[in-house]
């Protein structure tokens, strides 16, 4: 399920702009991947705590996530890709004209610009049927991303030829430029940081290593599934520079409503009609379910809004194998166009009730019960 910005990055919902920098500054340096090599569950923690900052930190975007939640932002993202890179957010943050920031400033890392880089994760935004995602699916979806150049496999060389050494930053990848007491360190211009250059480009790729194409993939969707949940497909986003790895497909989930269910966490709701004499002398009825139709007694005297529990028959909780309940509330149908002789039984038995008017209590009630799945 979604997590909560505020809770992610440890901040009070009314933090300043000032306040919010200060502390993603603190938890993105200890948890970015130079600083945590190899530790993928630091580099996941990185990527939240940059797309939370990403959203708090732009005034419009944080507006919009105060009243509506993640779900404000999957609208323009469905059928489409919203790219989310957290170190450019980062870099944008500690500023780029000073070079590698745990290079210079921290002492540790700096293999990230020479070497290989890691590459893009992409989101997709996927509309499922109410049924889809109450009971699993499998969908196959078209993604349009970079990757690995079939021609030269990556390395952005033509066939035959090599890779020298940058005469300009003379294989650092980085020049620095002195200013009265100050020297600067930025990124080679020549190439790019990564310390080489290229003699003969690949034709296809331009030398970058990297192609565009539309590729299909096969989404298993779990059962439970609701609007906000991203299921997450390692590896399915862009192909890495440099020989880096792959980044993460994340696929976020919108639910379309459906004709008469609705859901409350991990409970189905129903509401089923019947007549008046049903409710008076009880029935069975039988109502629709998640699996196929479900058996409902109506034991006699009940009331119009009176909610039964089908223990089991609701949705299937995420990562377990027990399920929410099933409510189904029981309204009563009002007949339409009666003839004369079904009036004349109303009213009579309207006379032999004594003509009685329902207490306010009751009215109460029933107003409220109405109103329970509202």
């Amino acid at each position: 399920m979604a997590k909560d910005y505020y809770e992610l990055l440890g901040v009070d919902r009314n933090a300043s702009q000032e306040e919010l920098k200060k502390i993603y500054r603190k938890l993105a340096v200890k948890y970015h991947p130079d600083k945590n090599p190899n530790d993928k569950e630091a580099e996941d923690k990185f990527k939240e705590l940059s797309h939370a900052y990403e959203i708090l930190s732009d005034p419009a975007k944080r507006s919009q996530y105060d009243q509506f939640g993640e779900s404000a932002f999957q609208g323009g993202g469905f059928g489409g890709f919203n790219f989310h890179d957290p170190f450019d957010i980062f870099q944008q943050v500690f500023g780029g004209a000073f070079g590698n920031v745990f290079e210079d400033m921290f002492g540790f890392g700096g293999q990230t610009r020479n070497g290989p880089r890691r590459g893009r994760d992409l989101e997709y935004g996927l509309k499922l049927d109410f049924l889809e995602a109450v009971k699993g699916t499998e969908k196959e979806i078209k993604v349009r991303r970079f990757e690995a150049c079939s021609e030269c496999r990556g390395s952005g060389a033509a066939a035959g030829s090599e890779k020298v050494t940058c005469s300009k930053c003379g294989g650092q990848g980085q020049v620095r430029q002195a200013t009265g007491f100050i020297s600067l360190v930025r990124t080679c211009d020549a190439c790019g940081g990564a310390g080489q250059v290229i003699k003969q480009p690949c034709l296809k790729c331009d030398g970058s290593g990297r192609e565009e194409k539309t590729k299909k993939i096969s989404v298993h969707v779990p059962a439970g599934v609701d609007s906000g949940t991203r299921v997450r497909l390692s590896s399915e986003g862009e192909a890495g520079a440099k020989g880096g790895s792959a980044g993460d497909l994340y696929v976020s989930i919108s639910v379309r409503e459906h004709e008469f269910f609705s859901r409350r966490e991990y409970d189905l709701l129903y509401v089923a009609s019947a007549s008046f004499p049903q409710l008076v002398f009880g029935d069975e009825i039988k109502v629709p379910g998640i699996d196929g139709e479900v058996d409902l007694s109506i034991p006699p005297g009940t009331e119009s809004g009176q909610i039964f529990k089908l223990k089991g028959k609701g949705i299937k909780r995420l990562d377990r194998h027990s399920r929410g309940d099933q409510l189904v509330k029981v309204s009563v149908t009002v007949p339409k166009n009666l003839n004369a002789h079904q009036k004349k039984i109303l009213r009579e038995f309207e006379e032999a009730s004594g003509k009685k008017k329902v207490p306010e209590s009751k009215k109460g009630f029933f107003d409220k019960m109405m109103g329970t799945f509202k």
